[in-house]
């Protein structure tokens, strides 16, 4: 298999070689375009990428951010249950309906000591 590849690379060397020099030729000329004037723009206040325009200052951008990075990560504070929130009926309504529920055996686990980070 390696032998194949080779092969079909050494038969293929020269148009491998002019992609990749032409490639580079590219990038080489348009260098300029690509760096500068494309991100900065030819005055320096701002070339052809998007971009969004406010008036908001740097605080305030930041508070935004910081807020919807918040929102982004909050479980939310009005559990009804240890099963993430999805419970919305307790089981004491479901027994006042007559809807048996099996209750789940109690099981007494042995709590092992803390860790010291934590002392």
């Amino acid at each position: 298999m390696e032998r194949l590849l080779v092969n079909n690379a050494m038969q293929g060397k020269m148009l491998l070689l002019k992609l990749t020099a032409a490639t580079c030729a590219v990038q080489f000329l348009f260098r300029r375009q690509l760096i500068w004037h494309d991100v900065f723009g030819f005055d320096g206040n701002g070339g052809s990428m998007l971009k969004i325009i406010t008036d908001l200052t740097d605080e305030e951008m930041a508070r935004l951010k910081y807020v919807r990075r918040l929102y982004w990560h909050w479980n939310g504070s009005r559990k009804m249950s240890q099963s993430g929130g999805n419970e919305t009926i307790s089981d004491q309504e479901l027994s006042d309906r007559g809807i048996v529920q099996e209750q789940e055996p109690y099981v007494e686990y042995v709590k092992r000591p803390p860790h010291d980070k934590y002392l």
